[in-house]
């Protein structure tokens, strides 16, 4: 009896925080884009975004990058409505 009640109240609480962590996150915040490394040939602008941490979300700051090879595209995060993490990481296309 006591192992079934611990193994019930186990199941409530991973319950309740996979419902707390399906909360979609904030809109994104308004970056001030800094200026472009002086060797700034090639870089592009990464913007910020949102990542999931035990007790909510906290926003990761854009961020100047090379494209890891020619004619690369940086593509953000894709978000499925009510998800707190991203389908697809940002990555280079």
């Amino acid at each position: 009896m006591l192992f079934a009640g611990l193994a019930l109240s186990c199941l409530w609480a991973a319950g309740c925080a996979s419902k707390v962590a399906a909360v979609t996150p904030p809109p994104p915040l308004t970056e001030r884009i800094p200026d472009a490394p002086s060797d700034s040939a090639g870089y592009v602008w990464i913007p910020g975004r949102w990542i999931w941490r035990p007790g909510g979300y906290i926003w990761a700051q854009g961020h100047w990058a090379l494209p890891p090879r020619p004619g690369a595209v940086w593509v953000p995060d894709q978000w499925s409505p009510g998800h707190s993490a991203p389908d697809v990481l940002g990555h280079w296309k």
